[in-house]
């Protein structure tokens, strides 16, 4: 997957893995994310990283619901120094987001994912990347999961 470099509008390979021991410290003493991140551990957590770098670009906590068959994030944030008009990468929640829909597919979900939205961001998931609402929480799943992956995965 790639990422992209918007001060010199290039793409630049990215990889999501899961979180390990030491990347914690580093969320926990960069200035880079607002959440408090200690209380996602208890989640699964995904970092996003430029290939063969530690410096992580954003991170996702997420649920996965068999039950439901369905993966749920309970937070997803990009890097401070990734959001608003002089972000220095973009597509990297893309990524995360589409990166949890083939999760979905993986596990036969149909690429059912959901998340709850804050109201003034609900607009981003709909329109960007094709989530629909329901109820209090937002979804994607099916062709709209399959193209988001096609998206930023391919």
């Amino acid at each position: 997957m790639k990422i992209l470099h918007k001060p010199s509008e290039t793409l630049q390979d990215a990889v999501i893995e899961l979180m390990e021991n030491d990347d914690w410290e580093r969320v926990y003493q960069s200035d880079e994310f607002e959440f408090d991140w200690a209380k996602e551990r208890k989640w699964t957590v995904y970092k996003l990283t430029l290939e063969g770098d530690t410096i992580i670009q954003g991170l996702v906590a997420i649920e996965d619901i068999v039950r439901e068959s369905r993966i749920h994030v309970h937070l997803i944030e990009n890097a401070l120094s990734n959001r608003g008009k002089d972000k220095i990468y973009d597509y990297v929640a893309g990524c995360l987001l589409a990166s949890l829909c083939e999760i979905a597919f993986d596990k036969r979900y149909e690429g059912f994912v959901s998340l709850h939205s804050k109201t003034e961001i609900i607009s981003l998931y709909t329109n960007k990347y094709r989530f629909r609402e329901m109820g209090q929480n937002l979804f994607i799943m099916g062709e709209n999961s399959l193209l988001l992956i096609e998206k930023y995965l391919r």
